[in-house]
């Protein structure tokens, strides 16, 4: 691949050249400058108790292993973004493969430990995801998220070409509460990512106003929030500098909510979901509207019911109608079993979908399905392409959770949070040989 032509015609000649001039700016002939950068995003999320996920190519990594270490030694989580910074989709299997081992090799021998992966461009294929689970990822965070939380009318045709240009190359989707939300594939948790990212920001549409910045990502915040998801921002560390006040106005933000938002790596919330997914919910029928409830799960789940009564047991006013019950053991007086109903028929696809997203269910007849609070029939499944699976998965959620109906399930973070906000970083380059060297690298 050629890397001039790629960016040009991803860029635009403009935005690209742009992207050159501002090189020196941006990095130093020495590591100084990128660790001033790297720091300041450590500070500003101690006070917060968490930690940055940062992704390196392995060969710059290689090049600066010592300034990693020193990192990583200061608890932020490293992720691998690729041997050398090349879209992965133009590459076939055997060389994805190749490459994303070589990487392997390379932080396995600087002793630097991952647990995820990013594509340089978020450029994923259907067979990255295969490799990454063959190799043993834990998750990759690649699915781009677009918020319309800006009037592109305000701008010119030419930042609005450069700008749409950004959301093609990123494959980006909709937003919802189930593209917000992490999910698996097969072993590997995909966790999604939102744009726009910072350079989107400050290269396609040359915001560079930092309170206009921060009002962006507060705004992004508000719509993760409301709809219960992951909030990741990619900040590129040569701009953490100059996005200080942007991202201490985002955290800050977080601490004001009527309900708390969990700031964690992208490690921790990775480790989270797994641990969520082997949660289950028991309900068994005790006398005509009188349920027991018995959550299977550890101390974090946070677990949450509406339109009915517990008898009992404490609960706390969470979202909208949404009430949290702190006990993991109790009864409850409901019209209906607080639970869904799904056919004998209804896809094996439905089933792994509910229980992802937190769901109790029932297989049972139509003629119960009054008894259930919901009831699917759904034999033809989810989809098999990823459109399909968007599409259908997110208007089944937005289904459920407008319910009016009992219910009990699981919410998507532990400990009562609402929301989870990853502050991440891709380290392309740390130094100005590195930007020039990507050319050589990507097109060897």
């Amino acid at each position: 691949m050629n890397l001039v032509s790629f960016s040009i015609r991803t860029k635009g000649l403009h935005n690209f050249t742009r992207r050159i001039t501002s090189v020196f700016s941006r990095f130093g002939f020495t590591e100084l400058r990128v660790r001033r950068d790297l720091y300041t995003v450590i500070a500003s999320l101690k006070p917060y108790h968490a930690t940055p996920t940062f992704f390196i190519p392995a060969v710059v990594l290689s090049r600066h292993s010592t300034l990693l270490a020193e990192i990583a030694d200061e608890l932020a989580e490293i992720g691998v973004h690729g041997y050398v910074h090349n879209d992965y989709r133009t590459l076939s299997y055997n060389e994805q493969y190749k490459q994303t081992k070589k990487a392997i090799s390379v932080f396995k021998g600087k002793q630097i430990p991952f647990q995820g992966f990013r594509n340089p461009y978020l450029g994923w294929t259907k067979e990255s995801l295969q490799i990454f689970a063959r190799l043993g990822f834990s998750y990759d965070s690649n699915n781009a998220v677009l918020h319309n939380v800006i009037d592109l009318d305000k701008f010119s045709p030419l930042l609005r070409g450069g700008y749409e240009k950004s959301l093609e190359l990123f494959q980006a989707i909709e937003c919802n509460s189930y593209t917000l939300r992490p999910y698996f594939v097969d072993k590997l948790l995909r966790i999604p990512t939102s744009i726009p990212d910072d350079e989107m920001l400050f290269d396609r549409l040359r915001i560079t106003d930092a309170e206009e910045i921060g009002r962006i990502w507060r705004s992004v915040m508000q719509h993760v929030y409301d709809l219960g998801g992951i909030y990741v921002l990619n900040l590129h560390p040569e701009r953490a500098v100059l996005c200080k006040q942007s991202l201490n106005a985002l955290l800050s933000w977080t601490r004001d909510q009527p309900l708390p938002i969990w700031v964690t790596s992208l490690r921790d919330a990775a480790l989270w979901w797994k641990e969520r997914n082997q949660f289950r919910l028991k309900i068994v029928p005790l006398a005509p509207d009188r349920w027991q409830v018995e959550a299977i799960c550890t101390s974090r789940a946070t677990l949450l019911a509406r339109h009915l009564v517990v008898e009992d047991q404490p609960t706390a006013v969470w979202h909208g109608v949404d009430f949290q019950v702190s006990s993991h053991r109790f009864i409850v007086n409901a019209a209906q079993c607080p639970c869904l109903g799904a056919s004998l028929q209804t896809s094996q696809d439905v089933e792994d979908f509910l229980l992802e997203q937190g769901y109790p269910f029932v297989r049972c007849s139509e003629q119960n399905a009054h008894q259930y609070a919901y009831y699917l029939d759904i034999p033809e499944g989810l989809g098999t392409t990823r459109k399909e699976q968007v599409q259908r998965k997110s208007r089944l959620l937005e289904q459920i959770e407008e319910l009016q109906a009992p219910l009990i399930y699981y919410g998507c973070w532990p400990n009562g949070y609402r929301a989870a906000l990853s502050i991440t970083g891709d380290i392309d380059s740390i130094t100005i040989q590195d930007f020039f060297r990507r050319i050589i690298e990507v097109y060897r």
